[in-house]
């Protein structure tokens, strides 16, 4: 299961894969790693990973999700599903109407802000699309 949640000002890539029962490969952002849960009830469950133990408590408001893991506390808000720039989703935009004539990164390539990431033609003139902040990516274009 994949999914997307807002964290503060950033958006983070969730990836849930059932291994069996209790154990599973979660991704966040790239990185990965095995849980095992056990379930304690009332939004409450002890996660092991690596050897080490911890308690995590999560409450559900809407779209929201408080969560406390040990002593950290996070609010995660779901992401609601778009194909456009204009719902807030993470993404780029072309200047204008054109055509992708190269790509410059592949799909994992860390990027610095500034970055070529492609460059489009239109009317006539070529322009470069640019990161507008570090990162990865993490899919590919639609």
């Amino acid at each position: 299961m994949r999914s997307h949640w807002r964290d503060g000002d950033r958006t983070r890539s969730v990836e849930v894969t059932r291994l069996e029962t209790g154990h599973y490969r979660v991704r966040v952002d790239g990185a990965e790693l095995e849980i095992a849960v056990e379930p304690l009830g009332e939004g409450r469950a002890r996660l092991a990973v690596g050897g080490e133990h911890t308690v995590v408590e999560v409450t559900v408001v809407d779209q929201r999700r408080f969560v406390r893991l040990g002593a950290m506390d996070f609010v995660f808000e779901r992401r609601a599903r778009s194909r456009g720039p204009s719902a807030g989703a993470p993404g780029l935009e072309a200047p204008m109407p054109g055509v992708v004539t190269r790509v410059l990164v592949a799909v994992g390539d860390a990027v610095r802000r500034g970055q070529p990431l492609l460059a489009v033609e239109a009317m006539k003139m070529e322009h470069v699309i640019r990161a507008p902040h570090d990162g990865r990516e993490l899919a590919e274009p639609p």
